[in-house]
């Protein structure tokens, strides 16, 4: 009995809000890869705290930065189980050479990239357009 009670807390305390504060993001250049035209990234996360998250939950936005602006943004989420005082990884693209980066959080549903919803708005702009 007390078992089914510990996991249906889980499972209850899972589908709460992420804990932003519990987790680190770091971002660098994929130096396994090299191309003329795209950078390649690798993205961590890093749980500092006593629960597991489920990745997919777990989105982000990596800008790339020229000179201290941002001249290009991506987002993304993790895959897998971010276990408690544990780490994930995953490789975003970006469409362009740049050397300096940050990564922040991105929050919810309504942060989600044009790609997560079904298609982007200039796609949508221009069916509209015909």
């Amino acid at each position: 009995m007390l078992t089914l009670l510990v996991f249906l807390f889980a499972l209850s305390g899972s589908e709460g809000a992420v804990p932003w504060q519990d987790l680190t993001f770091s971002i660098e250049r994929d130096h396994q890869t090299s191309s003329d035209t795209v950078t390649l990234c690798r993205v961590r996360v890093t749980n500092h705290g006593g629960r597991a998250w489920q990745g997919r939950r777990i989105a982000f936005e990596a800008r790339a930065l020229d000179g201290g602006v941002v001249v290009a943004t991506e987002r993304g989420r993790f895959g897998a189980v971010l276990a408690p005082y544990g780490s994930l990884e995953t490789l975003l693209g970006f469409v362009g050479r740049f050397d300096r980066f940050e990564v922040v959080p991105a929050n919810g549903g309504a942060d989600r990239s044009p790609r997560d919803r079904g298609g982007s708005r200039r796609r949508k702009r221009r069916a509209g357009a015909d």
